[in-house]
C-alpha cells in the first residue's frame, strides 16, 4: 500500500502568509459579514426567474438533469422516483413506499438512470429512446444505498452501501467487482474523470483502487479522523478530500509525494465543487454559512482563497457547473446565489423559498437550475441569457 505524504499546511482565513507563501483571509472578518442577502450581494447582474415547480411527498433527497438536456429526475424521503422531460408533465417512476431512496443518477451518456435507498433494491431505468423511461433493471444489495456514480465514460455504476463498494454493469447486466472499505461506512465516491481510478472516503482517509482490479491493495491518503467529501478536478490531477476535523486535503496525483493540507474552516465540509473553464485549477469548498475558494498559483505551488459570504445560515449545497466557469449554491436560509469563478454573485433567487435546499442541479446548457428541498419542493428557476 502506498501512502501520500503531506508537506504543507495552510492557515485558511488569516490575514497573513504562511510558510508556503499562500495569501488568505482573516477569520475575524467574517463576523461583520453575516448581513441580509440583498445588502451583501448588492446589485447582481439578473435575478433566476422560477420557471416551473412541483411537490413531492417528504424531503428531496436526488436531484439530476440529464447529460443530455432531455429532462431531469428525482429523489425522496418517501421513496418516489420521478421523472420529468422539460414539460409540465411529472411523471412517477416510483411512487411513495414510505422507504427513503437516497439518490438517483444518470449514466454519462443519458441512456440510464438509476436509483437507491433503504429498500436495499437497486433500479435501473432505461431511458433510450423511450420516454418514459423504462424499469428493466432490478438488483438486490441487501443493504441501505447512500451512494450512486456512474463512470465517466462507460455504463457501469459504483453503488456504496455499507461499508461495499459494487461495480453493476448496466449493459451486461452483471456485477462487475466488489471491493470493502476496512475501516468504515463509506462516506463518498467519486471516479476519476477518465475512468480509471475510483476513489472511496470513510474512517481515516481515502482509498483510491483501481477497476476491475480488486486484489490489488489501494493507495491510501491518510488523515487523523474521517473523509466525508472528496471530488476529483476535471483534469484528473487533483483530488480535493474535505474531512470531519474540518481540514481540506489536496492530493497532486502528478507528485504523489506531497500534497496540502488547508485549515481553519468554520465547520465541518458539506461540499466540494472543482470549477471548470478557469485559467488555474479552482476549487469551492462550502463549510458552515460560508464558501472559500482556493485557486492554485501559476506554478501550481501554492492555494489562494476567497472567502464568499452570503448566506445566513448553512450552506448545503454547492455545485459547479459542467460546462461553464461558475457556481451555485443553496442554503438553509432558502436562497440560491450564482457565483462567477471571481467569487461575484451573478444571479440570485427572484424570491427566497421557505425551507432548507437539499439539492442542486445544472441543466448541461445552462437554460435554468433545478433545486429540491427539505419540504419536497422541486423548482425550475430560468436562467437570463
Amino acid at each position: 500500500m502506498s501512502h501520500i505524504k503531506c508537506n504543507y499546511s495552510i492557515e485558511c482565513l488569516k490575514l497573513e502568509r504562511s510558510n508556503c507563501g499562500c495569501s488568505v483571509l482573516d477569520r475575524g472578518w467574517s463576523s461583520y459579514l453575516y448581513f441580509y442577502l440583498a445588502t451583501l450581494v448588492g446589485n447582481p447582474q439578473s435575478e433566476l426567474e422560477l420557471g416551473w415547480q412541483c411537490q413531492l411527498s417528504e424531503s428531496v433527497t436526488g436531484l439530476r438533469c440529464a447529460p443530455d438536456g432531455a429532462g431531469w429526475a428525482a429523489s425522496s424521503a418517501a421513496g418516489e422516483v420521478v421523472w420529468n422531460s422539460g414539460s409540465n408533465q411529472l411523471v412517477y417512476l416510483q411512487p411513495a413506499n414510505g422507504q427513503a431512496m437516497q439518490a438517483v443518477a444518470f449514466s454519462a451518456d443519458g441512456c440510464w438512470l438509476a436509483a437507491g435507498g433503504q429498500a436495499g433494491k437497486l433500479l435501473i431505468w432505461d431511458c433510450g429512446n423511450r420516454q418514459p423511461p423504462q424499469l428493466v433493471q432490478t438488483i438486490e444489495i441487501d443493504e441501505w444505498i447512500e451512494h450512486l456514480i456512474w463512470h465517466p465514460s462507460q455504463p457501469q455504476l459504483a453503488i456504496g452501501s455499507g461499508n461495499r463498494v459494487k461495480i453493476w454493469d448496466a449493459t451486461a447486466k452483471r456485477e462487475v467487482t466488489t471491493w470493502t472499505f476496512d475501516r468504515s461506512s463509506i462516506f463518498d465516491l467519486a471516479w476519476h474523470p477518465d475512468g480509471t481510478e475510483l476513489a472511496v472516503a470513510g474512517y481515516k482517509g481515502v482509498q483510491i483502487w483501481t477497476p476491475p482490479a480488486p486484489k490489488v491493495a489501494p493507495q491510501r491518503i491518510d488523515v487523523d479522523t474521517a473523509t466525508i467529501a472528496i471530488a476529483w478536478s476535471a483534469d484528473g490531477r487533483y483530488l480535493a478530500a474535505g474531512n470531519l476535523d474540518r481540514t481540506l486535503k489536496i492530493v497532486d496525483r502528478q507528485q504523489l509525494a506531497d500534497c496540502w493540507t488547508l485549515q481553519g474552516f468554520e465547520g465541518k465540509i458539506r461540499q466540494l465543487a472543482w470549477l471548470v473553464g478557469t485559467e488555474t485549477p479552482c476549487l469551492a469548498v462550502a463549510s458552515g454559512t460560508t464558501i472559500v475558494l482556493w485557486t492554485a498559483s501559476a506554478d501550481a505551488t501554492t492555494w489562494e482563497s476567497q472567502l464568499l459570504t452570503g448566506h445566513q445560515d448553512i450552506v448545503t449545497a454547492a455545485i459547479a457547473h459542467p460546462q461553464a466557469p461558475s457556481l451555485a449554491s443553496g442554503g438553509a436560509d432558502g436562497y440560491t446565489c450564482v457565483w462567477t469563478a471571481d467569487g461575484r454573485v451573478e444571479q440570485i433567487l427572484s424570491h427566497p423559498i421557505a425551507s432548507r435546499f437539499t439539492q442542486l442541479s445544472w441543466h448541461p446548457d445552462r437554460l435554468y437550475l433545478a433545486t429540491g428541498t427539505q419540504s419536497g419542493h422541486i423548482c425550475l428557476w430560468m436562467v437570463p441569457a
